[in-house]
């Protein structure tokens, strides 16, 4: 019987921060999203938008009416304000962004426009970057938002240190452009994009550290890594009647390799390398799917102290003849059979479909489940995983409802930063919610897009739109054009009351005559007060004044 031991946990979960319950989520964000990142926006930005400048005026199409024409430099507050609009966006699914900035009844959002102008959102929007391209040093394909995933990958890990229990998933993140490296794979629902490897904490799903996937990088020596054909691992509820053990060759082809991370290595060993590799001698345990596990592998992160299971290709080097054979015809429902050689073993299970797994410390035994109607029998190992991998796609369905993943732009790097500024915001809900358990995800961004909105554009959004902290003495040549605009809304006089309620209403007939005019022409309305049919253009008015 094959008894491993699971390694230590020597960490301290949680964050780094030093948090209070009087902690506000913006202080978080300042935390995750610095002066220093807001400032390589505002200057990569500004430089952008001089270049098309340049580039309009050399085409003779800077005019009058170029949207460039009155181009004002970004600063820290309005890209703070843009950016809380991202968040805000996110709360309301609309099918455009004009529907965010129009008002013309139900379903609207008026306080966008209050906010910020249609225009200068999209300006802002289309002039957005992260890198100047005179200026670009690193010429590889990720060279134009490198910036941002260095900084983004340097705080992600920096402000949060994750549990025992981390898993490495992949996500696509949908491209309609022309892209010499995006994937395609059929599974997914973007079906072709752009691929990044995440890790993540199994609890709370919290985007530890993240790897984009841009092809064959002569940087890193990363090639492309190709679609996942994970086994199927559907309806695993089944009775285990029979355990057996078969001791091979197995132990001694293991233990005489050892894993070494070269250029001609499987792509899949480098990005768990990559990503897992400041957590060594943690006593962590990973999670990977059959994509990432192999024998060779799971033998070398044990030596660093680092525990791992998950599912199993049968086809992987070192993994047994005699286990490579089994088919659904050797294995009745329920049965499985195990081998194991120091501290690894390998585990067949039948259920619906053939089920393979390893891992460094599970043992061969089950676990009773009550299913419907019945009481059924599962695989230790086969619990632990589907509960890990289901907490894990906690973060996918809070980010889901977020249309900023989906936002159309020109410029794959920019739909990839929306991408990643979301999962931002999401590991701050996490480091918030640490200490203020009651929150939900979607009030943590109410509350954290409306302090920003109230500091850096001075509108509270809660109760009125209209500036904060207007200093009369202020000259008006000096004022906004929004100030100006709330300045003369101040500066109307007060409007006249009515007395009594002689409003038009509607009867509620198509067969009602006029009392007033002399041709008794058919109508809709009457005065609320006097209860009389009346025409409503010229007969009212002149029934009132008779």
């Amino acid at each position: 019987m094959f008894q491993g031991r699971r390694e230590t946990f020597s960490s301290k979960p949680g964050p780094t921060l030093k948090l209070t319950k009087q902690t506000k989520p913006i202080e978080i964000f300042y935390e995750m999203f610095d002066n220093d990142f807001i400032e390589l926006l505002c200057i990569a930005t500004n430089r952008k938008a001089e270049d098309m400048i340049a580039l309009s005026r050399k085409q003779n199409k800077f005019t009058t009416q170029s949207r460039f024409y009155q181009w004002v430099p970004i600063d820290r507050d309005e890209m703070i304000t843009f950016l809380a609009i991202i968040i805000l966006q996110g709360l309301y699914r609309l099918q455009n962004d004009k529907a965010y900035f129009v008002f013309n009844g139900f379903g609207t959002t008026p306080y966008f426009a209050k906010i910020m102008s249609y225009d200068r959102f999209t300006l802002l929007k289309d002039c957005l970057c992260f890198e100047n391209n005179h200026d670009i040093q690193d010429t590889t394909r990720l060279g134009k938002i490198k910036p941002v995933i260095d900084y983004l990958n340097l705080k992600f890990s920096g402000l949060y240190m994750p549990s025992q229990e981390i898993v490495i998933d992949e996500t696509l993140l949908k491209c309609n452009g022309r892209l010499s490296f995006a994937q395609k794979v059929s599974s997914r629902a973007a079906r072709t994009g752009v691929k990044t490897y995440e890790l993540c904490e199994s609890l709370t799903s919290y985007l530890w550290k993240f790897y984009v996937d841009a092809g064959k990088d002569k940087s890193t020596g990363l090639d492309e890594a190709h679609t996942n054909d994970d086994l199927d691992e559907d309806d695993t509820n089944g009775e285990l009647d029979k355990e057996e053990t078969i001791i091979d060759q197995f132990a001694k082809d293991v233990e005489a390799v050892d894993i070494i991370p070269s250029e001609n290595e499987d792509c899949s060993i480098k990005i768990v390398y990559n990503l897992i590799e400041p957590l060594l001698h943690r006593g962590h345990t990973l999670i990977m799917d059959n994509f990432y596990n192999s024998p060779l592998l799971l033998r070398h992160l044990k030596k660093h102290k680092t525990d791992c299971y998950g599912t199993l290709r049968l086809s992987r080097e070192f993994v047994p003849d005699s286990v490579k054979k089994l088919t659904k015809k050797n294995l009745r429902q329920g049965e499985a059979i195990g081998t194991h050689c120091s501290d690894l073993g390998i585990m067949v299970w039948r259920d619906a479909n053939i089920v393979s797994m390893i891992s460094t410390y599970h043992n061969f035994q089950t676990r009773s489940l009550e299913t419907t109607n019945k009481m059924g029998y599962k695989p230790i190992i086969v619990d632990d995983y589907k509960k890990c991998m289901a907490t894990l796609h906690k973060k996918d369905q809070f980010q889901s409802p977020q249309p900023m993943n989906r936002v159309r732009c020109r410029g794959w790097y920019k739909t990839l930063f929306y991408r990643l500024y979301n999962a931002g915001i999401f590991n701050c809900f996490v480091i918030y919610s640490s200490f203020h358990t009651g929150i939900t995800h979607r009030n943590f961004r109410v509350a954290l897009a409306e302090d920003l909105v109230r500091i850096h554009r001075q509108i509270c959004i809660i109760r009125e739109s209209r500036s904060l902290n207007i200093n009369p003495e202020v000259p008006s040549s000096n004022m906004t054009g929004d100030v100006k605009t709330l300045e003369k809304r101040r500066n109307i006089k007060a409007r006249p009351t009515v007395e009594g309620n002689h409003f038009p209403m509607r009867t509620g007939s198509y067969h009602t005559r006029c009392r007033f005019c002399p041709k008794k022409t058919r109508t809709v309305w009457k005065c609320e007060e006097c209860n009389v049919n009346l025409c409503i253009l010229g007969c009212f008015k002149a029934f009132h004044k008779s």
